[in-house]
């Protein structure tokens, strides 16, 4: 579940690693997710893009999906689809026809 939900909010945009630290929307994600990030990164289902420096916290990267991760989350979906009262959420609405990685659209790769 908690490489399910990395995976939806890399999808959603605005998560960005900062050093160690793994931040969205400015704010720290809590450990769960750091970690589940740090595992899809390594994986290579998760990658850092567009580094740019900051004088103040060091390199920022924007996280974006690989095409394993869209892949990887897909199937994710449609087994959270499955679960006792899924009809009522919205679980993948990122990928449903939307563009699955927001800022950088291009961004994803094999």
């Amino acid at each position: 579940m908690y490489e399910w939900i990395a995976l939806r909010r890399v999808g959603d945009g605005g998560v960005a690693k900062v050093g160690d630290r793994w931040l969205e929307s400015d704010h720290q994600v809590p450990d769960y997710v750091a970690d589940a990030l740090t595992g899809l990164l390594a994986g290579g289902l998760v990658m850092l893009v567009d580094p740019e420096p900051d004088p103040n916290l060091g390199a920022v990267a924007r996280a974006a999906l690989t095409n394993v991760g869209a892949d990887r989350y897909e199937g994710l979906c449609q087994q959270v689809l499955l679960l006792p009262g899924a009809q009522f959420i919205d679980p993948c609405r990122r990928f449903v026809d939307e563009d699955p990685d927001p800022v950088g659209g291009t961004a994803l790769t094999g």
